[in-house]
């Protein structure tokens, strides 16, 4: 396997286990964002289980599962392609934190990444928000006498929206995504600098390969870093793509961000935040610890 393809594999496998890991905490998160009061992460998570038990926590889960391996593969993918191709802009024949401008491009690495992410999870994003607040087609399977087993079904939901209203509902909070493009492009560029920067610091040279503890660290670090500036558009994203489709409330980001702020202040934009904050390190941990694991065992492998 080609080097540029073990990052591919070692981005999608991570971002698999990061979802599965952090997709519960996701949820309560969006529960805490489209709620009309303060909601604490304790009175989400008693709402979900009242609701759907703790099958609710996953609700949406399969979406965002099927996809994020691949976002997370682009991710790492992009990343790896741009640095090289700026390394080698600037006479470099390898990647070396030692390098004439590597924080530099390592930052514009980051942002072209984050951009071309972000690109692709407006409609991915709209269909698991409308999934986790139980907007989705629910079908009965008979398992026996008198007996009914409620499943959620993706294909129906999207199938569902789609004969409804449109391919235009899918484009539904594109504004606010185009916005959350500009940020998350430099939310990128934070989150692979601010991960690399950690690790090698704690490591105390920049010519040494960090170990298990700086990764980790680093991963933490990387993760709560980059969410900070892009918690109060996903908070309006949240609340526009969750909105009714037939009788939508909002008319639009600046309605969204004008009712935000009558309901709750300033602090109306940080819902979730909290929460954001606990899911982000784990999460992040578990992909770029699992990023690098999973990197350094597939370059082994080609060796």
């Amino acid at each position: 396997m080609q080097e540029s393809q073990c990052h591919f594999f070692a981005g999608w496998s991570a971002g698999f286990v990061g979802t599965l890991v952090g997709h519960p905490m996701d949820t309560i998160k969006l529960y805490q964002q489209m709620s009309n009061v303060p909601m604490s992460i304790g009175q989400a998570a008693i709402k979900i289980m009242k609701k759907d038990g703790i099958r609710g926590f996953y609700r949406g889960m399969i979406f965002p599962l099927l996809g994020s391996g691949y976002l997370n593969s682009l991710y790492f993918g992009i990343c790896d392609m741009s640095m090289n191709y700026l390394q080698r802009s600037r006479g470099h024949t390898r990647i070396m934190p030692t390098n004439s401008g590597w924080m530099q491009d390592l930052f514009v690495a980051g942002c072209a990444a984050g951009a071309v992410q972000t690109l692709i999870t407006g409609p991915t994003e709209f269909i698991k928000i409308r999934m986790q607040m139980g907007k989705s087609v629910i079908v009965k399977k008979k398992i026996g006498e008198n007996k009914y087993k409620r499943t959620v079904s993706m294909r129906l939901t999207v199938l569902d929206i789609y004969r409804k209203f449109g391919l235009r509902a899918f484009s539904t909070g594109l504004v606010i995504t185009f916005w959350r493009f500009i940020i998350d492009g430099l939310g990128g560029g934070v989150y692979l600098l601010a991960y690399q920067m950690t690790r090698h610091y704690l490591s105390g040279q920049l010519n040494v390969a960090p170990g298990i503890y700086e990764t980790i660290v680093a991963g933490g670090v990387a993760g709560f870093t980059s969410w900070i500036p892009v918690v109060p558009l996903d908070t309006i994203k949240s609340r526009i793509q969750g909105d009714d489709l037939k009788n939508p409330f909002f008319r639009g980001v600046i309605h969204c961000s004008w009712h935000l702020y009558q309901e709750a202040g300033i602090l109306g934009f940080s819902k979730g935040f909290s929460m954001i904050i606990i899911r982000s390190i784990p999460v992040n941990i578990t992909i770029l610890y699992g990023y690098e694991l999973i990197l350094k065992g597939c370059k082994s492998l080609s060796v």
